[in-house]
């Protein structure tokens, strides 16, 4: 499965690692949740936000050791057919309520459009 970290996710994720250095680690376990359960259907942790044939948009709560929780967001899109895998966005829940939904709308509709 080929894991793409998108521009906007790249740049959170480096404003993150300067507060939490266990971040880089916690990313890593999270992978290995996701390959085996990469549409969210494993837990009570993940939310499908948006589904249609073979892709998902997930959003999955992420342990982060330097903050003893799951405070984080991870939200990332799935093709099944493709076998690819994108984070869009990660988010600290003590700086931020919810996922951005115009970005992540924005993105669905143009994977939407490119499938057909």
């Amino acid at each position: 499965m080929d894991i793409i970290q998108s521009g906007s996710f790249q740049r959170e994720l480096k404003k993150f690692k300067k507060r939490y250095r266990s971040l880089s680690e916690d990313l890593k376990i999270l992978e290995k949740l996701i390959a085996k359960f990469p549409d969210g259907r494993d837990s009570r942790h993940c939310n499908v936000l948006k589904q249609h044939t073979h892709m998902c948009l997930c959003k999955r709560r992420m342990l982060c050791r330097s903050v003893k929780g799951s405070e984080f967001r991870v939200v990332y899109f799935y093709d099944g057919e493709a076998l690819e895998l994108i984070y869009l966005e990660i988010y600290f829940k003590g700086d931020k309520a919810t996922e951005n939904s115009q970005r992540l709308e924005a993105f669905w509709k143009d994977k939407l459009n490119h499938s057909d």
